[in-house]
């Protein structure tokens, strides 16, 4: 019996990353990606935290002084159009780094991990909220 193990974690220095065009094959080629993918996650954390600054600093000028709102809302807001870029840029990173994750390469999951752990360091030190129910990051 074969077995195949296209779902199991390896330490291969041979990896096809995301497209067919970043492919590496030796140590170098590694290392060299370990970093790219770690400014990719720390980015993603900082982006994360950004947004929820954003979002806390909209809402407070949308309840003004606590009696009457400021300000009304809008789905045509700049704010909100911003939001929904950044937004955009944030899904599509998460998915980069989900799939990078998925290709069960040791060394490039430990770079989303440790990317993760660093942009979460240096930007949500003083986080706004304490939610910490974003299960998907």
């Amino acid at each position: 019996m074969q077995v195949s193990n296209s779902m199991s974690f390896h330490i291969s220095v041979e990896e096809i990353i995301l497209f067919d065009g970043w492919v590496v094959s030796d140590w170098q080629g590694v290392v060299g990606s370990m970093v790219g993918i770690i400014l990719m996650a720390a980015i993603y954390e900082g982006l994360k935290n950004y947004r929820e600054y954003l979002f806390v600093s909209a809402s407070a000028l949308y309840q003004g002084n606590g009696k009457c709102p400021t300000k009304q809302p809008s789905m045509f807001s700049g704010i909100h159009l911003f939001q929904t870029f950044l937004h955009m840029i944030q899904i599509v990173l998460g998915y980069f780094l989900m799939l990078i994750f998925m290709t069960y390469n040791v060394w490039l999951c430990i770079a989303v991990t440790v990317g993760g752990a660093i942009g979460y360091w240096l930007f949500a030190w003083r986080k706004a909220s304490s939610d910490i129910t974003d299960c998907c990051n």
